[in-house]
């Protein structure tokens, strides 16, 4: 995993002063993808403006179908996720689909240029605010993980660590909620790997940013590759479940799993509230339409 991390790093080869925000003025003539998830496979590949390239697995009746190109191509395309949020300067689009379940896209990968090599890390910080400002005027939502105590944003200084509350290890953590901002040093806290997570209308989206300080100036400037995943509702919730025979049966072994979950969540937000923090009672887990 480290290892194509920074073979990832490599790749980001971007252009222009380190100090300004790049990928919003470049010249040429962009490519416009319109991408939705449910769409069938066969009718993004033929009204993309872009040729997919298409990688088949025999062994698990599994197709990618990628679009990608160097980050310093001045002609990078810009894609628009279910008609409503627009992302430019994208790198790179993988799509897997799963024969098995149907022609229909259930998981979107897109890797997009942020800013060049070695900015700073409060310029990457505004970049990603203000990247999470479009996600929510596109209707998306903060989500938290269905084990996780609901503690947003407004109890960060009751927080002390990243990554865990009060020794759990949780993946919505308050440091994260994209409904809030954190100063740099707690950003710099949180290690190399950043995920706010989303959802909306069944759906969901998480962002993530991986880090990589600059050698000379660690505390200063790095070096970060952005992404955003989409996944449906039923390929959120089969990610649930590990073993072949479970995932085809998720929709019957949820609802004891969301127990589980629930008896999770509430005895960490019953220690939280002992210790004086406070719950987001406000906030209620989407429904499950597959349930419904």
């Amino acid at each position: 995993m480290r290892y194509c991390f920074f073979v990832l790093f490599f790749l980001l080869a971007a252009c222009g002063d380190a100090d300004t925000i790049g990928g919003k003025t470049m010249a040429g003539n962009q490519s416009l993808i319109q991408i939705q998830l449910h769409q069938n496979i066969q009718d993004l590949i033929s009204n993309s403006p872009l040729k997919f390239e298409e990688e088949c697995m025999a062994q698990v009746n599994m197709c990618w179908y990628k679009i990608s190109a160097s980050f310093n191509s001045e002609t990078l395309p810009s894609v628009v996720v279910d008609k409503d949020l627009k992302l430019d300067q994208v790198a790179s689009v993988s799509i897997a689909v799963d024969k098995d379940v149907g022609p229909d896209i259930e998981n979107i990968e897109l890797s997009i240029k942020s800013l060049p090599d070695n900015s700073k890390h409060e310029a990457y910080q505004a970049f990603l605010y203000e990247l999470m400002k479009e996600i929510k005027a596109a209707g998306w939502k903060h989500y938290y993980s269905p084990s996780d105590p609901r503690i947003s944003g407004s109890q960060n200084d009751k927080v002390a660590t990243p990554n865990k509350i009060l020794g759990d290890y949780v993946l919505s953590h308050p440091w994260l909620d994209p409904d809030y901002q954190i100063d740099v040093e707690q950003w710099l806290e949180v290690n190399d790997f950043y995920n706010w997570h989303f959802f909306k209308d069944g759906n969901h989206l998480k962002l993530q940013a991986w880090r990589h300080d600059s050698e000379d100036l660690p505390k200063e400037r790095g070096t970060y590759l952005v992404s955003l995943n989409f996944t449906t509702e039923r390929e959120y919730w089969v990610a649930s479940f590990s073993e072949t025979k479970d995932k085809a049966r998720w929709k019957e072994l949820l609802p004891a799993r969301l127990k589980e979950f629930q008896k999770i969540r509430n005895a960490r937000e019953k220690k939280a509230v002992d210790a004086g923090i406070e719950i987001d009672t406000s906030y209620q887990d989407p429904a499950v339409k597959a349930l419904n």
